[in-house]
């Protein structure tokens, strides 16, 4: 393996975590379920807020974990160290996580049904085309630090 190689992710992220909702919406403007409460509703408004801001605080501390690092952060990109500290001494996999936890708060704020079933779709797809693969890679590259890592830390929670 090159040393500027990365892992061959199946899907790129980021995109995945913004075709999820888009075609969430499209969706439930197509084919609304009527299973969530009416939007606005604050039984479901107040939890979906609270996980908004949880998705949000795993992006950006996972990111800012890799950047102190010294990192990269593209997935697509080389893994130049091997990242533990953040949110990555809870799960191995922080800004995925926020992926998964997005779908599940604008579900819940925007009372989108389809968002719900996005999330299990967006951890699917993050861990069979992306997780996995990554994981690998990172067994390659880093050997018994990562297999150290792998002992002591969940992939998701």
């Amino acid at each position: 393996m090159r040393d500027q190689e990365g892992p061959a992710v199946g899907v790129h992220p980021p995109l995945l975590s913004v075709a999820a909702p888009v075609a969430a919406v499209a969706l439930e403007w197509l084919v609304p379920l009527g299973v969530l409460p009416a939007a606005g509703s604050l039984v479901i408004v107040i939890p979906g807020l609270g996980l908004l801001g949880l998705a949000g605080w795993l992006a950006v501390s996972g990111e800012k974990a890799f950047r102190r690092a010294g990192t990269n952060v593209d997935p697509r990109q080389a893994a130049l160290v091997l990242v533990q500290d953040g949110p990555y001494r809870f799960t191995r996999n922080p800004m995925y996580l926020g992926m998964v936890v997005l779908q599940v708060g604008l579900a819940l704020t925007f009372s989108l049904d389809w968002a719900l079933l996005g999330a299990i779709m967006v951890w699917t797809i993050l861990d069979r085309a992306v997780v996995v693969r990554e994981e690998a890679y990172l067994t390659e590259r880093f050997g018994e630090a990562y297999r150290g890592y792998l002992a002591q830390s969940r992939r998701w929670l």
